[in-house]
């Protein structure tokens, strides 16, 4: 028994560390790369819709398709939120996930590009709006930071782990 959990701690550790760690900032999250699989283009575009229909059981738009690159837009219910005086506010995010498959490696780029708030309302300030102009979290939004950033973890590393096993 104490081997079995030793393995799985372990095994539950690599994946916790496997996932790749995304930096918020006032400008967004930045690009990242990841090494290309030996399978033909064709497959990990196709292996990128269907993650994409997988992933986003509430609907997904493909789109600027090319040979080496799309892009999907989806909608991520409680993409992040921050406490106020007690109350939780917890709000939707749409993104935009861009793929640019080259020889080597692959890009990957994360974008917010809408945030709603209560009754799906659009929130009209963007991802910068909870930033001071020196780039800091402005006060009271401690949390939208960790939360955002847990957020787009989870789903770039859904996308990396459906292309990596091909």
């Amino acid at each position: 028994m104490k081997k079995l959990f030793t393995a799985a701690l372990i095994c539950f550790c690599t994946l916790l560390f496997a996932q790749p760690k995304m930096e918020l900032t006032a400008s967004g999250f930045s690009s990242m790369e990841f090494p290309m699989p030996d399978v033909p283009l064709e497959n990990l575009i196709e292996t990128a819709k269907g993650w994409a229909s997988n992933y986003n059981r509430n609907g997904y738009d493909v789109y600027d398709e090319k040979p080496n690159m799309l892009k999907i837009d989806a909608v991520k219910e409680n993409g992040f939120y921050y406490m106020n005086r007690g109350q939780k506010f917890v709000f939707k995010i749409k993104y935009t996930l861009a793929i640019v498959f080259e020889a080597k490696v692959y890009k990957l780029s994360f974008a917010v590009k809408e945030i709603y708030g209560k009754d799906d309302t659009a929130v009209k300030s963007g991802i910068s709006g909870y930033f001071t102009n020196e780039g800091q979290l402005k006060e009271g939004f401690d949390d939208v930071k960790p939360s955002l950033e847990y957020t787009a973890e989870r789903i770039v590393g859904s996308f990396v782990e459906a292309i990596n096993k091909q």
